[in-house]
């Protein structure tokens, strides 16, 4: 059988930094507490009733293409977080693209989640890529 869960539900959320004694950063962010459940599927019959829940077509477009991204810097790569901080994975997806990159192409990102301003410089302080610019949710790196 399959690794998987069933029956996931958040039982309880709360912003539980809203009055605290002591400052935290994650409350800058609107960090939230959860509880959640969920139970290891029967048989093999149930998980795939569940996974099957979980899949979708994705319609595709012939009219898109990498022209339809707006690139604020003309960067040579683009990557869009969306909202996911980095906490959530972009930097994985960044550090795969930097890789990708000839020392001193340049990678443009767009991250509209507030946490990506400090976790991305820090990131590049710590890997040696310049953090070059910043405008609003568009970040430029260029790769050392």
């Amino acid at each position: 059988m399959a690794a998987g869960f069933v029956g996931f539900e958040i039982t309880w959320r709360a912003d539980v930094f809203s009055g605290a004694p002591q400052s935290s950063s994650a409350a800058d962010f609107g960090t939230l507490g959860i509880n959640f459940r969920a139970r290891k599927p029967v048989d093999e019959q149930e998980w795939e009733a569940a996974w099957a829940a979980l899949t979708c077509e994705v319609p595709t477009s012939s009219s898109a293409s990498p022209a339809t991204i707006a690139s604020t810097f003309d960067a040579d790569a683009f990557y869009d977080a969306g909202d996911k901080g980095c906490g959530a994975g972009p930097l994985d997806d960044i550090a795969d693209l930097m890789r990708r990159l000839p020392p001193g192409q340049t990678l443009e990102i767009r991250a509209t989640d507030p946490s990506v301003a400090v976790d991305l410089a820090a990131w590049c302080r710590l890997t040696g890529h310049t953090l070059v610019t910043q405008e609003g949710d568009c970040y430029l790196i260029r790769h050392k």
